[in-house]
Formats: structure tokens, sequence, C-alpha cells
């Protein structure tokens, strides 16, 4: 789309041609023609007719007081009987037919319409006539200054990209918005098929609710939905709501960052049914904040139904949840969320909350609430797969990863230093202690513990009911009280005590089915201490456990809860005793000093096995037993079954070539009916 007419291309000639599509930006400053003549300001162009079709004039700029700025060449339109739109569309008094025109193909610059720059004034005017002189799509420039928004801009069915002199954290450098549109969006786009913002900040001033920028259908049609936005080099600050998008195809935010956010939450997906998904909608080196004083605020809502929502090197900070998945439209589910490098870190709610949705990927994330939540929790109406690889998931006051859903997987990841028990700021102060009805103990905390049943709780300095005092499963029962179903009150409370919860690793809820965790270090971490109880805590019947690295948790490697069946599968976990086997002897009557067969096991072929435990006990008197092979030791036979674990557990290797397997009997004295188990784990 061009503003000049065939007759005004051929009156200007060549020269005023390549000025009307010149590629400069248009606040990179006027051009002046040679021998043609000055006239001040946009007010004295509407006094002056123009003489001729074509004649051009110079404008020094909008107003006498900013000389330059809002300047540029202008031309007289003979013909033009359009309505002045204070820009680029100049009528002078008294004249019907006419017009002073800027040529321009599809850039126009915010000062043409007498933008000062200072944020002093409402420019929301201008901002809607700029983007009205662009019927067709185009551009919309703003130098370095402040653009003050008091009204909705809204921007219907073209591709308008709104592009600043340079995004910054501060208040007063670059192109800021100033977004002061008290309850309302600042910017709308209805079916915007391309555009965004680009090098700007954009901050709120006084806001109580809406949006810096939201997106909604304009129509019933599909491709009444936007498609094609970009945001880059933006900065969002100081918001109630940052970013709600419904009905968008097709959204990338590349090098954004969000911060100071008090409504709701900074980024809304979809938020409505399923005629208004967002889909995909990509984050890419961005940084999303509430901000530290604001804790209520989460960071992104995924909410109903939507498509591919990626977050690649993003950092998620502050606030409450940082992601969170749900459905309140009643209306389809989120449908799939990948997150890869970038990370979570001093939130005050849960980093990670997937509570509806069908898959959720999780690749080389650093995951840290530094609450006393859940590092990531996984509902059970959470009906697809979610997984984790290669993740550093760490610091909550509670778990590292909570699951209750199904097709859950843990690969590769390093999960450490979470229930943090040890931080007073999660603490409950005991206010009573009492016989629920049932012959069990009831806690009042003094004030709301937020705890869940089949939390684990430890209570320390309970006066008088001190039964009450050690780690229990709790069964919550309301916001200040919850039972100790193992616990029976005997003696009346006196005074004091204290309540935290605990946390594991990895607790596995008995709703989830078909977890895998392989591969994972879940323990203690070098740059902090150990607080996790158990590496892992699982009350599933379908859960598979193997090959992780499970020391350095305070109470043990896991715990075992509920019940257990033949899709459960616990092995090869550093840290639990594993024995894949035993090679047995037994010999009855008089037992001699010397060699004897085994009993299940003669030769090794084609294996290496690692002895770990010997099991021995004679019927009377006393001997001393090993395994004929390098390296066992010999461990002496009572009448009592003794069981030893070896701290230096002995290889038999019968990989080169078959190892006979015998039993060696010594210092036998009047020893009889020996039996001897060597457990052992397959190396090879």
């Amino acid at each position: 789309m061009t503003n000049l007419s065939r007759r005004g291309f051929s009156v200007l000639g060549l020269a005023g041609a390549a000025l009307a599509v010149s590629a400069t930006p248009a606040h990179a400053g006027p051009r002046r023609a040679l021998g043609v003549d000055d006239i001040a300001t946009v007010d004295a162009l509407r006094t002056t007719r123009g003489t001729s079709h074509g004649q051009q004039l110079h404008l020094l700029g909008y107003h006498l007081d900013t000389p330059g700025r809002g300047g540029g060449p202008v031309y007289w339109d003979a013909d033009a009987t359009e309505p002045d739109n204070g820009g680029t569309v100049f009528a002078v008094a008294g004249v019907a037919t006419g017009r002073w025109k800027r040529p321009y193909e599809n850039r126009v610059d915010l000062a043409w319409w007498g933008w000062r720059g200072t944020g002093a004034e409402d420019d929301s005017g201008k901002v809607r006539a700029a983007v009205a002189a662009l019927p067709a799509g185009g551009v919309v420039e703003a130098g370095p200054g402040k653009v003050r928004i008091q009204s909705t801009v809204t921007v219907e069915r073209v591709p308008i990209t709104f592009v600043g002199a340079g995004a910054t954290d501060s208040l007063d450098p670059g192109t800021q918005f100033v977004v002061a549109t008290v309850d309302k969006d600042g910017f709308l786009l209805r079916g915007a098929h391309g555009g965004g913002f680009r090098d700007l900040a954009m901050r709120g001033e006084g806001l109580t609710g809406g949006n810096l920028v939201a997106t909604e259908r304009i129509g019933a049609a599909t491709e009444d939905g936007n498609y094609l936005l970009t945001f880059l080099n933006c900065r969002f600050r100081d918001g109630y709501n940052g970013i709600r998008l419904r009905s968008c195809n097709t959204v990338r935010f590349h090098n954004c960052v969000w911060n100071g956010f008090s409504g709701q939450q900074v980024i809304l997906l979809n938020g409505e049914k399923t005629t208004s998904r967002a889909d995909p909608v990509e984050f890419v080196q961005c940084a999303i904040a509430a901000g530290t004083a604001n804790p209520g605020t989460d960071n992104v809502v995924v909410d109903g139904q939507g498509g591919s929502i990626k977050f690649i090197s993003t950092a998620v900070l502050f606030g409450r949840h940082g992601v969170w998945m749900r459905n309140t439209t009643g209306e389809g589910l989120p449908k799939f969320l990948y997150f890869e490098g970038g990370g979570f870190e001093n939130g005050h709610g849960v980093p990670v909350l997937l509570e509806a949705g069908g898959q959720a990927v999780f690749a080389n994330t650093y995951i840290s609430a530094d609450g006393e939540h859940d590092n990531v929790r996984i509902g059970k109406d959470f009906t697809g797969m979610a997984s984790f690889t290669g993740c550093h998931i760490r610091g909550s006051g509670r778990n590292g990863i909570d699951i209750a859903s199904t097709r859950v997987t843990v690969t590769g990841c390093v999960i450490g230093n979470n229930g943090r028990t040890a931080h007073t700021a999660f603490t409950r102060a005991i206010a009573a202690v009492a016989d629920n009805g049932a012959g069990k103990v009831r806690v009042t905390t003094a004030v709301p513990h937020g705890w869940e049943t089949d939390d684990r709780i430890t209570l320390q300095d309970v006066g008088g009911t001190t039964e009450a005092n050690g780690k229990w499963r709790i069964a919550a029962v309301s916001p200040t009280q919850f039972d100790l179903p193992d616990v029976a009150f005997a003696h009346a409370y006196t005074s004091g005590g204290t309540a935290w919860r605990n946390g594991a690793g990895i607790n596995i809820r008995a709703d989830a089915s078909r977890v895998v965790v392989v591969g994972n270090a879940i323990g203690s971490l070098p740059d902090g201490a150990a607080r996790q109880d158990y590496g892992i805590v699982s009350a599933a019947a379908d859960v598979l456990v193997a090959d992780n690295d499970l020391n350095g948790n305070t109470a043990g490697p896991y715990l075992l809860l509920g019940d257990q069946t033949a899709q459960t599968r616990w092995t090869g976990n550093k840290g639990v005793e594993q024995v894949d086997g035993w090679l047995s002897a037994r010999l009855t009557g008089a037992v001699a000093d010397g060699l004897h067969d085994l009993t299940n096991l003669l030769y090794v072929d084609g294996q290496r096995l690692k002895v770990t435990r010997v099991v021995r006990k004679v019927g009377a008197g006393t001997c001393d037993v090993r395994l004929e092979t390098a390296g066992s030791t010999a461990l002496g036979a009572t009448t009592t079954v003794e069981s030893t674990r070896l701290s230096r557990p002995y290889t038999v290797d019968g990989l080169s070539a078959p190892l006979r397997l015998r039993l060696r009997v010594s210092n036998a004295a009047a020893a009889s009916d020996l039996e001897v188990q060597f457990g052992y784990q397959v190396v090879a």
C-alpha cells in the first residue's frame, strides 16, 4: 500500500517516488529535499493551501517547541478530500478539496501525530490514529521517550508491529509504553494475522485489572483468530496481569522479560474454551517473574485447551506457581508443554504444577522452589504423560517430585536437599493436643498448617502428650488440625511443641501407576544440607525403580507403603542391598574340614558375580566357612543363624572360562548339619 496517487508520483518525479518508498526508519529524522521551502509546524501547515498538485514543503517539526520531532517532507494532493487524521493527512482550514500528506509506504512514526515523548499526556488517540493509517498493516515506530496509554488500543485483523528504540529496565531511557488503563487491557489484538512488539519496554502505572497485552477472536470463523505474532526484545513490568493469549496460532516471544505483576498471573494461555486455544506458543531465552513483592501471583498459567507450549532457555522466578497446567473451563485440556534449559527458582508455590493436561516434557531444567511446597507436583487428573530428563531438582520444603498420575518417567536427574525440615520458617507451633474421639491423637496448630493427609510430619517438644513426639503420617482434619492415626492418646497435653513437614526426593502416591524412575542421583548434594528423609517414598502398586543412586538420605534410601504387585520392580539401586541370587550348600551329619560341592550351582559360566552377603548356621559345634575363590574370607558358623553383609564384597569371575564353585570348611569342632548361603549380585 502506498499513500501517493499516480498523479502525485508524476508530479513529484523520481526523487519524490524514491522518498515515498524509502526504507529509512520513520524516526531517523526528516530529510529535506533541495529547493523545497520550510514550514515550521503542523498548525502553520493547516493554514497554508498548496499552490499546485505535488507541491512539496519541508515540515520542520510538529510543534514549535520541539523542532525536528515529527517533521519531514509533505506534499499537496489537490484531489484529496479525506479527513485530517493528525499525522499523515492534514486539511487546510476552509479548503474542501486538497490535503497535505506525508509520503510513506508501510512505516509511520508516532511523532507524526504530535507525540512529545514525555508521557505527561494521553497518547492513546495518537497510537490508534497511527494504526488506522496502516489499513493493510505495517510498522508503528516510536523513538526514545514515553508513550502514555490511558485507554485500550485495539488492533483488528491487520499485522501491526510496534517498534521502539530499545528495551530497558530503567524508567526513562529507550522507548517506554506506559499503560495506565486502570482495569482495562492496554493493547488488544483481535484477529491479527502477523505483527507484534519489538525493542521496547511496556510498564503499568496504577493498574487494578486487565492485561498489558491481550488477544481474542474477532469472529466465529477459523481465520478470525490471531496468527503469527512476534514479541522480540521487549520488557514488561509493573502490571496487574501481563499477557493473555486466546485464539492464537504461532506466537513467539524471544528475549523478553516480565517482572513486577500483582494480579492473577503474568501470562495466561487460553483461559476460556476450546475455540480459543493458544497453539503453538514459544518462549525463547526469556525471563518471567511475578516479582519478589508478589507471592500470590502465578507466572505462567495454561488453562483449558491449548496446544504446543514451548520454553527454551527460559527462567521462571519468584511469584507463586511457576508453570501451572489446569482446566477450569470444562472444555478440553492443555495438550503439550515442553521446557528445555533454563529453570525455576525462588517461588512461593509449586514451580511445576501439573493438575490437568496431556503431555509435559522437562529436559535439562533447573527446578528449585526454596519454599515449603513440592518442586514438581503431578495431580491424578493429569491424564497424559510427564517426563523429566537430565533435570536438577532441589531445595523444596516438601518433595522434589510428588506423583499421583500415570505414565511419569524420571531419568538422569539429580534430586536432592528437598524436604527442608531444618528451615524454621516452615515449622508450626502447637496450640493444643487432645483425644480425637477415637482414642488417637489430634493436634491443633497455632496457625493454618497447609498440610495434607498422608504427609509425614515430625513433632518435637510436646509437653504432657509425649507419645506424640516423633515422625508420623497424618490425617488432615481442618486448616489448623490433623490426627495421628498411628498414635494412641495416653497423656494430657501441658504445653509447647512444634511440627514440620518432611519430604522425599520423589513421593509416589497410591493413585499413581506406570511410574519409571531410572538412572537418577537422589540424595544429599554437596552444596547444601542433607534434608530428604527418603530418596523415594512409594505407595503405588505399579512402578519401576532401577539403577538409581539413593545414598545420602537422612532416614533411608526408600520407604514402601501400600500394596506391591507384580508390576512393581525395585532393582539395582545403589544405597540399597540388592541380592540377585544365592549360592547354597547343605551338609547333613558330621561336618569335616575340606571342600564340599554346592547344592544349586556348581559352575559359573559366562558370568561375573559379586558376593555381598553370607548366611550360615550349624546344628551343633562350630566351624569356619568360605567360598573357595580368590578374595573370599572365612567366617565362623555357630548354632545361631548369622547373616553378614560383606564390607568388601569379592568377585567370582566366570567370563573367560567356567569356574567351579565349592564350599571350604575349616576349623571344624564337633560340627554337624551345616547350612550356608552366599548372596550375590550379577555384575556381567
